[in-house]
Order: C-alpha cells, then structure tokens, then sequence
C-alpha cells in the first residue's frame, strides 16, 4: 500500500481474522514467563475483534492514503479458513493494559518506518 501496489486477496475476502499489536504479544509473552503465570499451558494471542481480509485491505489503504487497488485472485485450492477468533481470555490475565485496536496500530507501524520491511 505505500508504494501504492495491487493488493491481492485470495478469494472474496471475506474470511476473518484477528489482529494484536507486537507490543502487546510481547507483553502478554514476557509476563507468562517472568511471573511464572501460565505454565506448561497453551494461550492463544490474539485479539476478540474480527476483521474481514477485505476490510482490513479497505482500512490499510484508507489510512496510508494509498492509490493501491485491490485484485481479488481465486481462491487457495487447498481452502483458507473462513474465520479464526482465537480464545485470549488468558492472555487479557497476562496483560495490564487494554489490548491496542487494530486502527491505531496500523497508524503507528505507518508512523514508525523501521516497523516496516
């Protein structure tokens, strides 16, 4: 999208998925080990708000003010899950501060460059 290039989205897009800030995974990961919280235990990272492929493509382009275009390609011929809403009442017990939403870490990884590759 900063180089305002086609985005590509297999299928309709309408698969969702869930997104958590880096910050805030480190945080949850850092405290499950330091504070001994959770052990010998899985906890899923993640975040409880769902967002279609297509919305987010929609949202990342609206906030980076891009001229991207977004190109539907087929879908995966194996499938693709159509959604993934992980179980993170664990990780909010790891946590000491709400989750940061999806928008607002959109707009400080575009703030920060050397967040980007």
């Amino acid at each position: 999208a900063l180089k305002n290039k086609d985005i590509s989205i297999y299928g309709d897009g309408s698969q969702t998925r869930t997104f958590c800030y880096i910050d805030d995974n480190i945080e949850a990961t850092m405290a499950a080990f330091q504070h001994h919280q959770i052990v010998n235990d899985t906890v899923n990272i993640g975040s409880e708000t769902e967002i279609s492929i297509l919305d987010l493509a929609q949202l990342i382009i609206r906030l980076s003010n891009s001229k991207s275009r977004i190109v539907h390609l087929s879908a995966f011929k194996e499938g693709d899950m159509t959604r993934r809403k992980p179980d993170i009442s664990k990780m909010k017990t790891l946590l000491t501060k709400d989750l940061l939403p999806l928008e607002s870490g959109i707009l400080k990884v575009l703030e920060n460059p050397h967040y980007l590759i």
